[in-house]
């Protein structure tokens, strides 16, 4: 990733959390973990942890993807650029398979201090 792309990505990253807290009331934690821009700054993916079960994480991203001229639009709010990129939403699980690994390993620890 570029330089460029690189600092592009961190002001998205910011723009977006706040564009979402400030727009949209949802019910549960939503953040953005990261944004992965293109080189030619032409789409964004970002990528959102949001604490709740896979319905109300699907809703969310559904949600956000629904909107997303309405995102789009007020992004330039926050950072000017020649070209808005097309984003898109991808649901980062990244959390929840830690506490999976977490969970599975203190089970493992459990067994063995039992034996």
């Amino acid at each position: 990733m570029s330089r460029r792309s690189e600092k592009v990505g961190n002001t998205l990253q910011k723009a977006l959390s706040e564009i979402i807290r400030l727009n949209f009331d949802f019910k549960v934690l939503v953040s953005v973990t990261e944004v992965d821009i293109s080189p030619d700054l032409s789409q964004a993916k970002v990528y959102l942890s949001v604490m709740s079960d896979q319905e109300i994480k699907d809703s969310v991203r559904n949600e956000l993807e629904n909107n997303k001229s309405n995102i789009k639009n007020s992004i330039s709010d926050f950072i000017k650029l020649r070209m808005i990129p097309e984003l898109v939403f991808i649901l980062d699980e990244t959390i929840e398979k830690a506490e999976r690994i977490q969970r599975l390993i203190d089970q493992a620890n459990i067994s063995s201090l039992q034996e």
